[in-house]
């Protein structure tokens, strides 16, 4: 994360951050949403690399699942939670700013996995490069972005030009529809496999769910890109 003080923020909150996955809908919405698509893409001999980890429970369920994971964030209150919470030794955990200033330390990784990290990056386009560059010939990439359709992330804008609410909106840099975040992941050197949208547990989705589309009614968008070739890029 290249953005010192949405760091700052995440420290402040890493025990709050990772409490949600037990109370909060909308977390446990994602976990389930994150495991289907690992359960379907990613196999227990892989090599996975998870950007932007926060409290470590998609590295550890990784890691269990029988993978070799590396989990950095740039948040060290998240990886000290990390550490403490590790439930394999199949996982390592480091702190580390995104994009990474190096990766000549990681060999090449089968799953490069990034849940709800581009939004806070000045340069995704340098980020989703730095992504391929990690990944194997025929390698995987799962990611997701704030969805810029939800009417939710409208009223949200909205709110905090107004009143400064919610403190994170500060952060956020990049928000996406499906088109052009297809459009972007393939210029950065990727073929979409799987587009899909979650997150749709607020007041205004919830209520408006039974008659939009789903663009409209989830907040986030997450995908399944695989590295093209650098044959197919010529």
């Amino acid at each position: 994360m290249d953005s010192k003080n949405a760091i700052d923020f995440h420290n402040d909150r890493a025990l709050e951050f990772d409490s949600r996955y037990t109370l909060s809908k909308a977390f446990q919405e994602r976990f389930h949403v994150w495991t289907r698509l690992f359960e379907r893409y990613i196999t227990a001999t892989d090599q996975v690399i998870d950007l932007g980890c926060g409290s470590g429970i998609f590295s550890n369920y990784l890691a269990r699942k029988g993978c070799v994971v590396t989990g950095i964030d740039g948040s060290e209150a998240m990886i000290a939670l990390c550490r403490r919470k590790r439930t394999s030794t199949r996982v390592q955990f480091a702190v580390g700013t995104l994009p990474l200033k190096t990766l000549t330390q990681f060999p090449l990784q089968d799953v490069v996995v990034m849940s709800s990290i581009l939004e806070y990056l000045s340069d995704m386009n340098g980020m989703l490069k730095q992504a391929r560059l990690l990944l194997k010939p025929d390698g995987l990439l799962l990611i997701s972005i704030p969805n810029q359709q939800s009417l939710y992330r409208k009223v949200e804008r909205q709110l905090f030009r107004l009143l400064a609410r919610p403190a994170y909106y500060q952060y956020i840099r990049n928000t996406a529809t499906e088109i052009t975040f297809n459009r972007q992941l393939t210029e950065a050197g990727f073929t979409p496999v799987e587009t899909d949208y979650f997150s749709g547990q607020d007041p205004i989705s919830r209520v408006l769910k039974p008659f939009l589309a789903a663009p409209y009614v989830n907040n986030l968008l997450v995908g399944v890109f695989r590295k093209t070739s650098d044959l197919a890029l010529d």
